[in-house]
């Protein structure tokens, strides 16, 4: 921080001034697909190479700022009890200072100005007819050698359980292998091929989903491979346009329990968005 009181205020107030400016532009509120992130990839550095994917759950590009966080997504999306995602929410800045007073600890800054905590997820879900609310933290198991880091994190959760919300933390030792694997297989897919607009997405699309419910029961790397015959272009054109499919979740599985081994036609489904064609496309990745 400025040693030069009056750089020191000038910085205050400009980063002040970002904050309201921020948040009169609606960042951190919404719901569903109208929900806006108070923070996006541009503005943070993000761990790892997984930034914004869409959801099958929401129907919206999702801004996600580490690879554990892009692997959380995934699992809440095949979620049936999951309702609702918004991701990077915003802990209102006067009620984090008070916790951190009460604390007696810090509150989230820089250079010399309290910033907004954010909460990485937090999901609706339908229990039995009733919207539960949960708020999740998704941190790497080393983080949680650092006691700012564990400072922050009992911050964030006080805020939550005195709104009534259950607070979970969600590290890289609870996400399955099998769903690592499957990332790691087709999300590098997210933009292979340049489907830049929308007719030549639904155009891809379609042959895709024709293909599949015509054979249900048959393994879907045989029905890529009959596509390329059909087509009578380079072999495997059809499987890495379907991998590209599964990064943009115009199609779906269960990344926990199946691999592109065992996948049948039947154990795809096609995100309802992308067949009303009211989808977001995730470009840039």
């Amino acid at each position: 921080m400025s040693k030069n009181p009056e750089k020191t205020k000038e910085i205050k107030a400009k980063a002040e001034k970002q904050i309201a400016s921020r948040l009169a532009k609606g960042a951190g509120s919404g719901a569903g697909r109208a929900y806006k992130p108070y923070l996006t990839v541009r503005d943070v550095n993000s761990r790892g190479r997984y930034n914004r994917s869409p959801s099958v759950t929401v129907g919206r590009v999702h801004q996600l700022l580490s690879d554990l966080e892009y692997h959380v997504l995934l699992m809440l999306d095949w979620d049936s009890q999951v309702v609702d995602i918004r991701e990077q929410f915003p802990v209102p800045l006067e009620e984090s200072q008070a916790i951190a007073r009460e604390m007696g600890i810090a509150h989230l800054s820089y250079q010399g100005t309290d910033e907004v905590l954010t909460t990485d997820f937090l999901v609706d879900l339908n229990i039995q007819g009733k919207t539960i609310r949960r708020a999740i933290s998704a941190k790497y198991a080393e983080e949680l050698d650092d006691p700012r880091v564990l400072e922050k994190m009992e911050l964030e959760r006080r805020y939550w359980v005195s709104k009534g919300v259950q607070f979970n933390l969600v590290t890289e030792l609870e996400i399955p292998a099998l769903l690592q694997k499957n990332v790691k297989w087709f999300h590098p897919y997210m933009n292979h091929f340049d489907l830049s607009t929308p007719e030549q997405q639904q155009e891809y699309f379609k042959i895709l989903l024709a293909a599949i419910n015509q054979s249900p029961s048959q393994k879907v790397t045989a029905i890529t491979t009959r596509l390329d015959d059909e087509y009578n272009i380079e072999p495997g054109t059809h499987l890495s346009l379907l991998r590209q499919f599964l990064a943009q979740r115009a199609f779906y599985f269960d990344l926990e329990a199946l691999t592109i081994v065992n996948l049948r036609a039947k154990d795809l489904t096609p995100s309802h968005f992308w067949l009303e064609q009211d989808y977001e496309y995730a470009v840039g990745e």
